[in-house]
This record gives structure tokens, C-alpha cells and sequence, in this order.
């Protein structure tokens, strides 16, 4: 009986230590994609020979101001997603298959920010970019909800014997934030490529702003 017990404690010590090198694993992958969209953030370089002044130096930091925004938005969504992802693993007390492939699918689409973040810095005259932007957001929180559905109500083997009823009413009001956010996703594109002019193209984009009243909305009348 000692040996089984001792054999059970090892099992379940290599069960907590492969656990843990998951989400290190995605922790770091988190990490790397921060360090890279800072990595972008940096003054234009004078030719050979050139040098700032007080005023040049002033208006050169105008031009990275797009790009210090698009490291703000982006690392809001992904520190939001990294909680969220910390949250769903402290429920976990093993691993299979099914939740290492929908970690990895989720991870693929973080991977995406610092192109997406790339795109909102570009100084163009249509709105495209953006679309592209507000899509790798959906195809993350997407993948998100993927895994997290996956952990509460289709891999009971793996998770803790606690009560996870306050778990599954965030899991249902965020796919209601995201069935949301593709619908408006949508009508902006669709507004932006077949209803405005040309020089009223960035009006599609005060779609996001229903955004906000409803989200509260849907908040109100899930709580948790």
C-alpha cells in the first residue's frame, strides 16, 4: 500500500510539473510578443552626418506617437488576456491533448498583435488596416473562449472539483462581447466599403462606439 501511495505522489507531482511547463510556456509566449511591439517603438534615424535638435528631436517624437498607441491598445488586450488565461489554468489540475492544441491554437493568434499593432501605426487613407486590427482581436478572444469552454465543460478529468458556476456566466457574457464585436465589426467594413464616400470613409469606424453602451448593457444584466 506505501509503494502505491508513493507511486500516486510521484504521478501526480510530474502531473503538476508538466502542468506548470505549459503555462510557462505561455507566459513566455506572452512576453516575447510585449518585447516585440516595444521593440518598434523608436525615433526615425537621421541620415549620416545629421544631427537632432531640441525642436527636431520634439517634432520626431510626433511620428511615434501612433506607435506608442498601438503598444498601449495592444498590450491592454493582451495583459486582459493574460489574466483571463491565468484564471482558466488555476482551475486545472492535469492536462490532456485537447487543452494543449486549443492553448497552442490560442497562442498562434497572440503571436498576431505585434503585426496587427504594425498595421493601426501605418499613416494610410484607408481604414483597411484597422479592420485587420480589430480582426486578430476576435480571432484571440475567439480562441479564448475555445479553450476556456473546453476547460469548464468538456474536459471534467483535468479540472478541480469546485464550484465553477460564477466561471461559466463570464464564459457565456464574453461570447456574448464577441458575437458583439464581430457584428460590429462587420457593419463597419460593410458600412466602410459600400455606403460611404470616399472622403467620409472614416465614419465606419463610429460603429465602435455602440460598442460600449451595449457591452455595459450586457454587464448590467449578467452579473456575476
Amino acid at each position: 500500500m506505501k509503494n502505491e501511495d508513493q507511486e500516486i505522489t510521484k504521478q501526480e507531482i510530474k502531473k503538476e510539473f508538466q502542468l506548470e511547463r505549459m503555462i510557462l510556456f505561455s507566459d513566455a509566449v506572452f512576453a516575447i510578443v510585449i518585447t516585440l511591439m516595444a521593440i518598434e517603438i523608436h525615433i526615425p534615424k537621421l541620415p549620416d552626418g545629421v544631427h537632432y535638435t531640441q525642436i527636431s528631436f520634439i517634432d520626431a517624437l510626433k511620428h511615434v506617437y501612433p506607435t506608442i498607441f498601438g503598444y498601449l491598445l495592444s498590450f491592454f488586450f493582451i495583459g486582459a488576456m493574460w489574466y483571463k488565461h491565468l484564471q482558466m489554468f488555476s482551475l486545472l489540475k492535469d492536462y490532456d491533448k485537447g487543452l494543449i492544441v486549443r492553448n497552442l491554437i490560442f497562442l498562434c493568434f497572440i503571436g498576431l498583435f505585434p503585426f496587427g499593432a504594425s498595421l493601426i501605426t501605418l499613416h494610410l487613407s484607408f481604414l483597411l488596416p484597422a479592420f485587420l486590427y480589430f480582426i486578430i482581436i476576435i480571432l484571440c478572444m475567439g480562441a479564448q473562449l475555445f479553450l476556456h469552454d473546453y476547460i469548464l465543460n468538456r474536459s471534467k478529468n483535468i479540472i478541480i472539483n469546485v464550484n465553477h458556476t460564477d466561471q461559466k456566466l463570464d464564459l457565456k457574457k464574453r461570447i456574448y462581447l464577441l458575437t458583439l464585436m464581430v457584428v460590429i465589426v462587420s457593419l463597419g467594413y460593410i458600412t466602410y466599403t459600400f455606403f460611404l464616400e470616399k472622403e467620409d470613409k472614416s465614419l465606419a469606424m463610429l460603429w465602435a462606439i455602440v460598442f460600449i453602451p451595449i457591452s455595459i448593457f450586457i454587464n448590467k444584466r449578467l452579473k456575476l
